[in-house]
Formats: C-alpha cells, sequence, structure tokens
C-alpha cells in the first residue's frame, strides 16, 4: 500500500488512445479494424491503481466513446475516482497543423461525448503526440478549459520526428484516404519545448489564459522518463532502469519539480497480450515483469509526495501565487 504525505505534490495521467492507433502512426491502414481492447485493460487499470489508492486523470479519445462497450470502460473508470480530461476526438498526432476551426471541433466533439457519459465536462486537455499550438490553448481559453498538459520538454521528440522519417514508415500523405485524411509529419514535440519550463505555470493566450502542466522529463538533460521509457529501459536491465528513474527523482526534488508522470494502456500490457505490438517500447516485457517494474516506480514516486490528479496538480499553481 502507497503511503500519501501532504506535500509536496507528483500527479499521475494516463493517455487512453486505442492500441490501434499506434499502427496508424506508422501507416499501417488497418489500424481501423482492429477491435479495441479498452474493456480489457481498463478493469486492470482500474483494479492496479486502486489497490495503490492511487487516482489519475485519464485522457480519453472522443472516437473511443462512440462504442458502447468503451463507453462503459471509460465510465467505469470515473466511477472508480479517476479524472476524464480530453484527448481530441480523432487523435491526429498534427493537431496542430489543423486550422482553428478543425481544432475546435476536435476539441468539442471530444468534450460533448465526454459530458455525456461521465455527467461532467473535462477540465484538462492534452494535445495527441504532444501537437499544441498557441491557436490550440486560445481555444481551450475559449471553451473554459482550466488546464493544459500537452508540452513535452524533450529533445528526444524531435529526434524521433526524424527517425520516422528515415526508417521507413510509410508517410500519411500517401496513405490517406477520404475516411482518414492525415498531413504528413507528426510533431512529437519540438526543439523549443526542449527548452521550456517543466514546472506548472500560467500561458497567456489571445483568449486569457490557463494553465500549463508539463510532462516531466529528466530535470537538465531532458531525457523522457514517461513509464514507458522506463520499461523500454527495463528489456535490456530492470535494475538500470530503476536507477535512471530514482536519479530523475532524485533530480526533481533538487530543482523543485513535482514531477508528472505519464503512463499509456500498453503498461499494463504485456509481450504475450500482443505480440503484433512488439516494436513498441516496454512491449517485450512480460505482463508480470512490467506491472511489478511499475508498482516500484509508482512507490518510489510517492515517497514523500502526495500523488494527485493533473487537475488537483494544475490548481496549486494559483493557491501558491
Amino acid at each position: 500500500m502507497i503511503r500519501h504525505t501532504s506535500a509536496p505534490l507528483a500527479s499521475l495521467s494516463l493517455d487512453l488512445d486505442n492500441k490501434w492507433a499506434y499502427l496508424r502512426s506508422r501507416g499501417e491502414s488497418v489500424w481501423q479494424k482492429r477491435p479495441s481492447y479498452l474493456p480489457a485493460v481498463v478493469p486492470r487499470i482500474i483494479d492496479f491503481l486502486g489497490e495503490r489508492s492511487l487516482a489519475c486523470t485519464t485522457f480519453v479519445v472522443g472516437e473511443d466513446l462512440t462504442r458502447e462497450a468503451d463507453a462503459h470502460a471509460i465510465a467505469s473508470l470515473r466511477h472508480a475516482g479517476h479524472e476524464i480530461g480530453n484527448h481530441s476526438q480523432s487523435h491526429l498526432p498534427w493537431m496542430d497543423a489543423l486550422n482553428v476551426d478543425e481544432m475546435e471541433r476536435e476539441v468539442e466533439q471530444a468534450e460533448t461525448l465526454i459530458a455525456q457519459v461521465t455527467g461532467e465536462k473535462p477540465l484538462g486537455f492534452r494535445a495527441p503526440g504532444f501537437s499544441w499550438s498557441p491557436p490550440l490553448l486560445a481555444t481551450l481559453v475559449r471553451r473554459g478549459y482550466r488546464y493544459d498538459a500537452s508540452v513535452f520538454p524533450t529533445f528526444i521528440g524531435p529526434a524521433a520526428r526524424w527517425y520516422v522519417k528515415l526508417s521507413g514508415f510509410r508517410s500519411q500523405q500517401s496513405q490517406a484516404t477520404a475516411e482518414d485524411p492525415a498531413p504528413a509529419e507528426q510533431r512529437f514535440s519540438s526543439f523549443g519545448d526542449a527548452l521550456r519550463t517543466l514546472r506548472p505555470h500560467r500561458v497567456a493566450t489571445t483568449a486569457g489564459s490557463l494553465i500549463e502542466l508539463p510532462v516531466t522529463t529528466m530535470p537538465l538533460s531532458r531525457a523522457p522518463i514517461h513509464f514507458t521509457y522506463v520499461s523500454f529501459l527495463a528489456q535490456k536491465s530492470p535494475a538500470a532502469a530503476l536507477a535512471y528513474w530514482r536519479t530523475a527523482l532524485r533530480l526533481c526534488r533538487l530543482r523543485g519539480v513535482g514531477p508528472s508522470l505519464l503512463l499509456h494502456p500498453l503498461d499494463f500490457l504485456g509481450e504475450e497480450d500482443e505480440p503484433q505490438l512488439a516494436y513498441f517500447p516496454g512491449m517485450k516485457l512480460a505482463r508480470a515483469a512490467k506491472l511489478k517494474l511499475l508498482s516500484e516506480v509508482l512507490d518510489h514516486l510517492a515517497r514523500g509526495r502526495r500523488v494527485v490528479t493533473v487537475a488537483q496538480h494544475a490548481e496549486q499553481v494559483d493557491l501558491t501565487r
């Protein structure tokens, strides 16, 4: 059982996009025909976090809420005490390339479905692929959002974009169809993002201001520390992966950063669950080994910190001003 303390804060978020969206990112058109895995993985997430008395912010995709079984699964997350945030309607990792009207539709459609399923309008937003832009933030302010959590301050993101270009992944531009039109390039954050603060802060937009709560990366180096990356390191050495995570937490404490840890649904799946996703970081670990690692990661996160939702973490920005 994880014990909570009064301060300082850390937060936990989960980007609950359907795993077949990863195939879409590779330019594989078969992604739309795959059955959803959310009804199977969500109860696992609820049980795992519930055993540790942890609540997280779950950013959900509107399209997933159009399927009854998926909507029921996401409703069960809210019933279990987890915050539901907006992760856009269609999970386009090039959202920053859309025009303002298209951005508005992506936000509004998912927002409407989330409210229908949970009975509550979402307070926060995370852009798919961290593809935020100033017009998107202004859209969120106009729609009454309290915070955004789309900034990923790392140099790895831009490097990943070049890797995608050079590794032979097929261009979405060449694969675009009337049912799934898309520009060719995914953002994966930018070099400018890597230089941004890791601390929650207010951001001014043309429509007003809102709180930005970045995904935490390693202070100083800005290397990723989200659990998918830690599990990727664990494929080579679990001990080295945990040492890396503990180093990140020590640096966060020294730099006065309240860490915000990002999870993905694949963090709750092992290689035996879906061999077709073996290329994805961390998916060469057995489920039991991965969940053991995640338990240790969360235990270290909670030592001397109170782990809260992203909304609760963001709220402290105004309370401490």
